[in-house]
């Protein structure tokens, strides 16, 4: 049986839809090689004349305080992710394997959770880290995103859970084996894929996450890197060209482990579509 050749027209979409999507990462990093002048150059400057890398120079010699930042969120996104996988793990088996009473009611409060806006925790949240001293700490920021990126974790695990064979399961208990040494001998071994793409998704939602940065880490030592480049001052204009080359440098981590872990990513938010 002969294969049916893909139309011209289908790759001319996809690259469309390639370039669509990359346009503003391409533009970012050319600002980020561009002069002072050629950033504000009119009509616009598409290609940078000359390239420079003196704004590189100058965030790793005149400003380290973001790539401090940038450290900072990676603390922290690494903190809620590990935070983030155990909790929801045992939560999201919890919900798919037991036979609990109100298991597709929790599931849906806790997807309706999830949808509540940032902002509108902030007074409490602030309120109570006041008190607690937890405001410019790593331990504070991290109690946060948890609760915040928690739902989303327990859901995405409950499903991946739920597309694994049950006779496993019941092969570990008729040996004896308990809930828990269940999880951690029989399901963790085979739910790694699911935890790759969940704890990446947290992680990159921690590492973009603004308002609750921007409130309970007030100290610039203590800035993320999305809270650092926003807040970075502009005497008489705003330098796009030193942002731009700030915000290079701090999506580079995000680029490097999505195209590490791109397999496990898809393997993971895909399992169980063909159930």
């Amino acid at each position: 049986m002969l294969k049916r050749r893909p139309r011209p027209i289908l790759y001319v979409l996809v690259a469309l839809s390639a370039l669509i999507s990359f346009f503003p990462i391409i533009w970012l990093i050319l600002t980020s090689v561009k002069t002072q002048a050629g950033v504000y150059a009119w009509p616009p400057q598409y290609w940078p004349d000359p390239f420079t890398a003196k704004n590189y120079v100058a965030i790793f010699t005149k400003s380290p305080e973001l790539l401090r930042s940038i450290l900072n969120s990676f603390i922290v996104g690494t903190g809620v992710t590990v935070v983030v996988l155990v909790l929801g793990g045992m939560a999201g088996y919890a919900l798919s394997r037991l036979r609990l009473r109100f298991a597709g009611p929790t599931m849906i409060l806790i997807l309706a959770v999830s949808m509540f806006p940032p902002v509108s925790l902030l007074p409490a949240i602030f309120q109570n880290f006041l008190q607690l001293g937890l405001l410019n700490t790593y331990a504070g920021l991290i109690i946060a995103h948890s609760g915040l990126f928690l739902p989303i974790a327990v859901w995405m695990l409950s499903s991946y859970f739920g597309t694994l064979p049950i006779e496993l399961e019941e092969a570990a208990r008729m040996d004896g084996m308990g809930y828990l040494r269940i999880f951690l001998t029989v399901i963790l071994p085979l739910s790694w894929p699911g935890f790759v793409a969940t704890g990446l998704i947290v992680f990159i939602f921690s590492w973009n996450e603004f308002p609750l940065s921007l409130v309970l880490m007030t100290q610039s030592a203590m800035r993320t890197a999305p809270v650092a480049i926003s807040l970075y001052p502009g005497e008489y204009s705003f330098p796009w060209e030193t942002i731009s080359t700030a915000t290079v440098l701090a999506i580079i981590p995000i680029l490097a482990v999505t195209a590490i872990f791109q397999k496990q990513i898809v393997g993971g938010l895909t399992a169980g579509i063909g159930k």
